[in-house]
């Protein structure tokens, strides 16, 4: 099992079955070690599962979307180097992994294709590089960065926004009438319409994660035999507490066969001392993977740690309707681990 060890100051503060290809997967995956009493992430080297959103409506369950969850590692290649920098021995070539989530879909007018990046990266900042794009109906751009910065665990969170005033004659809308001026556009979708916005930073607690990074540290828990853990997540500047709870078995059925499975519940909760910091903020709703609302149940199988059906809530600005049943149900999977086999029919 390769590793990667993260910066000394960054851990020390911190059906159809026979159809899937799971031909030689790359050998071994990439232990990252996140501190002393911590859970280490393991970064599959070329594992691409395919999942369908469903959303229950009462009457049926209906299909609006695909999901791709993602992973890999390559060669890690920093910037230029400075004049004295000494050159790497041999044996020392380090490498970085990477994590990602596609999710497309539509219904009625409305389309959606948003992508969620993380960078796992052996340099003290950042450590981390965690980027959400959404395009399609909305358009919005947004990044977050985790490392030690000035000896401190550090977030630096960027996003963009309307370019609401700005003096750039493309975005101006021309008048109705002929005695009319000229109008800047208001809260329009378009992504070439939108500009960044100054990054904030802070400090975090040790150990913090990105929330798709928290889906793998899931899969930790189930190839360790592991009961509990306890981790903070941050989601865009504010810090949750984030706790895995395994709980019962069960057989889940997907397109790509039946699996043994393991529920790992993920429930959020404000640290006490984000508590005080912003009222507005304490009365939000954390926001997970693929946009799931509030608690988050996987269900991984049980050798391996897969995930092979993750269930939620998704809101809804519908009138009647704030919420409704969601599921994202595994397809298709490729490089996965040699145990990753349904059962036998």
């Amino acid at each position: 099992m390769l590793r990667l060890l993260l910066p000394a100051l960054l851990i020390g503060s911190l059906a159809v079955p026979a159809a899937e290809d799971n031909s030689a997967p790359p050998a071994g995956n990439l232990r990252v070690d996140r501190g002393p009493g911590m859970l280490a992430l393991y970064i599959p080297r070329s594992e691409s599962l395919e999942f369908d959103v469903e959303i229950d409506i009462g009457i049926a369950d209906l299909d609006v979307g695909d999901v791709e969850l993602s992973s890999g590692v390559d060669a890690y290649v920093p910037g230029l180097p400075s004049a004295t920098a000494k050159a790497p021995k041999n044996g020392d070539d380090l490498e970085r992994g990477w994590v990602r989530s596609v999710a497309t879909g539509s219904y009625l007018s409305y389309r959606l294709e948003h992508e969620l990046k993380t960078r796992i990266l052996p340099q003290t900042f950042p450590a981390l590089f965690h980027t959400d794009s959404q395009r399609g109906s909305e358009n919005r751009n947004r990044e977050l960065k985790i490392g030690v910065r000035d000896g401190a665990l550090t977030a630096e969170f960027r996003s963009d926004a309307h370019c609401k005033g700005c003096t750039n004659r493309e975005h101006f809308n021309e008048p109705k009438w002929i005695w009319g001026k000229a109008e800047h556009c208001r809260k329009c979708k378009k992504l070439e319409h939108r500009a960044w916005k100054d990054a904030v930073s802070r400090e975090i607690p040790a150990g913090t994660l990105d929330m798709l990074s928290a889906v793998y540290l899931a899969r930790t828990l189930v190839r360790e035999d592991l009961e509990t853990t306890t981790f903070p997540v941050i989601d865009r500047q504010k810090v949750w507490e984030v706790t895995l709870t395994r709980g019962k078995t069960r057989r889940i059925k997907t397109d790509s066969g039946t699996f043994d499975c393991q529920l790992v519940q993920l429930a959020t909760s404000f640290l006490a001392e984000e508590n005080d910091k912003d009222e507005e903020q304490n009365s939000s709703t954390f926001s997970g993977l693929f946009g799931i609302q509030g608690t988050i149940q996987i269900w991984l199988e049980r050798k391996t740690g897969v995930p092979v059906l993750i269930e939620g809530e998704l809101p809804i600005p519908l009138p009647l309707v704030d919420k409704l049943d969601v599921r994202v149900r595994l397809k298709r999977y490729k490089n996965t681990p040699a145990e990753f086999k349904p059962l036998p029919k």
